[in-house]
């Protein structure tokens, strides 16, 4: 059997469980997940190796029609994704109250054949997926769709064998020993993000990103120095928080989440609060916070 190799793109609306669902493949941490839309705003890879093949999966923002500079950015990552992808996982929540997103998004997908995945399928009735599989098939001419839990795994290793399947034959991408090509570096400011998402009110997190001023491996400990990116004192106070309690339990957690990827290497993270107003408006500022 020749050896095959590709690149699978994740896409869909926001919260259909995209993140999770690598996270579940890869077996690792590689894309931050919490309840709140929009948290994915770079590509994200993840790579899986078999004896037989090596899948790159690319998670993507979620699709959406927000005309803002930052969105429009996530919108650019999903179109180049689309571009170089071979095989495309299309992740939808029958439920959506905005299905005019799937339909477009299926338009673009026109001619590469994806594969049409319901996610969060423990949640639904045996009933209820009978009558979503002759909904979709009716709507869209399908020839097959996919019920899966992400977060559990039901159907999970069923969607990687037919992925496998239809790869293509080719040598692998990247050395076996790794399950993502992103730097530690942007990982650990990911992992900060995540953390204030989780942790921080409702609006806050769509103006904030993450600055790493400095990472700096030692031997014995890494040392990271990095911005939280806020649009309004007001918000720079709430990751402050009371006594300085709030970005204490944030620093807190986002170390432990490093220090987990880099193999419960000791890390050192100094966390400050930087105001820059309208940034998420800004060209200069999107691509000075890393979103070219």
């Amino acid at each position: 059997m020749n050896f095959k190799a590709g690149y699978v793109a994740i896409v869909g609306q926001p919260n259909v469980g995209k993140s999770t669902l690598l996270n579940k493949i890869i077996g690792e941490p590689v894309a931050i997940v919490t309840p709140k839309p929009q948290t994915t705003r770079n590509r994200i890879i993840g790579i899986l190796n078999r004896p037989d093949a090596q899948l790159v999966f690319i998670d993507t923002p979620g699709y959406h029609s927000i005309p803002r500079p930052l969105h429009q950015f996530m919108l650019n990552e999903i179109e180049k994704t689309i571009d170089e992808s071979d095989l495309f996982c299309f992740l939808i929540d029958p439920e959506s109250d905005q299905p005019h997103l799937d339909d477009d998004l299926l338009e673009r997908l026109h001619g590469k054949n994806p594969i049409v995945i319901v996610n969060k399928a423990d949640l639904i009735t045996q009933a209820r997926k009978k009558e979503i599989a002759e909904e979709l098939r009716d709507k869209w001419n399908l020839k097959e769709l996919f019920f899966i839990s992400a977060l559990h795994g039901d159907g999970v290793q069923e969607l990687i064998q037919t992925l496998t399947d239809r790869l293509p034959e080719g040598p692998k991408f990247f050395e076996e020993d790794i399950y993502t090509e992103l730097p530690i570096r942007f990982l650990a400011a990911e992992s900060i993000r995540e953390q204030a998402m989780l942790l921080l009110h409702q609006e806050l997190p769509y103006g904030l990103a993450v600055e790493v001023v400095s990472f700096e491996e030692k031997p014995q400990i890494t040392v990271i120095k990095a911005n939280i990116v806020v649009e309004s004192p007001s918000h720079k106070s709430m990751v402050i928080g009371k006594g300085g309690q709030m970005i204490k339990k944030l620093g807190t957690r986002a170390r432990e989440r490093i220090e987990f990827m880099m193999g419960d290497q000791k890390v050192f993270l100094e966390l400050f609060v930087k105001v820059d107003e309208d940034w998420t408006l800004s060209a200069d500022k999107l691509r000075q916070y890393g979103y070219v």
